[in-house]
């Protein structure tokens, strides 16, 4: 139970840091912070912990599937949000998110 509070810590310091600095307009600070690959290398290890290499390499695997539709999701905001809000935008975003990431499974 201890290392769930951990998890919990370090997640909520990258969101706290990330939106910190980027309502300062530190948007490049703040987007190295929350894409900083601290929370691969913790997920890495501790599946290593759990499940040895196999597990690793199966997740590792996965991850290069979803990063296509994650760029998808980010530009779709980027585009969207100055010309229909966030709201939508975001609805917008991960709804290609998952469809892409989904298509992209079916594909492997």
């Amino acid at each position: 139970m201890l290392e769930f509070l951990g998890y919990f810590i370090v997640g909520g310091m990258v969101v706290s840091l990330t939106t910190y600095y980027g309502a300062k307009g530190h948007g490049f600070l703040a987007a190295l912070i929350s894409m900083f690959p601290s929370m691969t290398v913790l997920i890495f290890f501790l599946l290593y912990r759990a499940g040895g290499k196999a597990s690793v390499i199966d997740y590792a695997k996965s991850l290069v599937y979803v990063v296509p539709p994650w760029i998808l999701y980010v530009c779709a905001v980027a585009f969207l949000c100055d010309r229909i809000g966030i709201w939508l935008s975001l609805a917008i975003g991960i709804t290609l998110y998952f469809c892409v990431s989904i298509c992209l499974n079916q594909l492997r």
